[in-house]
């Protein structure tokens, strides 16, 4: 039985590198596709700033045609300068013009406030474009370390798993039914006895547990923790 306690102690041991091995595998993956969030919020505000600078333009566009229909207006009111015939006519004349200036003045502004907007979008999007980039590079390194770091961890998740069926071999049905059971809820199955206490739960055993634990005939657990104990 001392070998077996032995034997399943071991078996314990490379369950335990293999949950921290999973936990790994689960993890990384997770933490890769959280920084490739970053990239897609980037682009998104790229989009966004190109739309953004479209409908500036477009607008900008529609007040230039709105503006050279008021230079043409200004050259028909001008034409029929030459023709009026009182000064109440030319006086008229003369107070639609100032108005059609005015408005297309006003037009102007707009038109080159539109286009000050576009460009300052213009340089925001140029920004985000350079972020986008390093990002995208640093995601690149990032990608290839992780893939790195999966493949070695699967090929030792392979090298303990072929171990652990090879170390089960020598194992009896009824003591390995017992051990998965409790790997099962606790994760660390077996624990030593240091100094009459249980080393996982640190419980002091009760002195016929203990000397049963010594004398290995059979698998003993802690009656607290419910842990295979083997002797120091």
């Amino acid at each position: 039985m001392k070998e077996i306690i032995k034997k399943l102690h071991k078996l314990n041991e490379l369950d335990i590198d293999l949950q921290t091995l999973r936990k790994d595998l689960e993890r990384m993956p997770k933490e890769l596709a959280e920084k490739e969030e970053e990239p897609k919020l980037l682009k998104e505000q790229i989009e966004r700033r190109k739309a953004d600078i479209l409908k500036l333009k477009m607008e900008a566009d529609s007040i230039e045609l709105e503006m050279k229909a008021g230079m043409e207006a200004l050259k028909r009111y001008a034409s029929q300068l030459n023709v009026l015939r009182t000064s109440k006519e030319f006086e008229a004349v003369k107070r639609q013009m100032e108005a059609q200036r005015g408005w297309n003045s006003e037009n102007e502004d707009k038109a080159l406030a539109l286009l000050s907007q576009a460009e300052v979008k213009q340089k925001e999007a140029d920004g985000l474009n350079t972020k986008l980039e390093e990002v995208e590079q640093v995601l690149a390194l990032e990608r290839e370390r992780v893939d790195k770091d999966v493949a070695d961890l699967t090929k030792k998740q392979n090298d303990i798993l072929t171990r652990r069926a090879e170390l089960s071999k020598d194992v009896p049905g009824k003591e390995l039914a017992i051990y998965d059971r409790i790997v099962v809820n606790r994760g660390q199955a077996t624990a030593k006895v240091n100094k009459g206490f249980c080393s996982a739960c640190h419980m002091k055993l009760p002195p016929q547990v203990h000397n049963m634990v010594l004398l290995a005939k059979e698998l003993v657990t802690c009656p607290s923790c419910d842990r295979i104990l083997t002797a120091e």
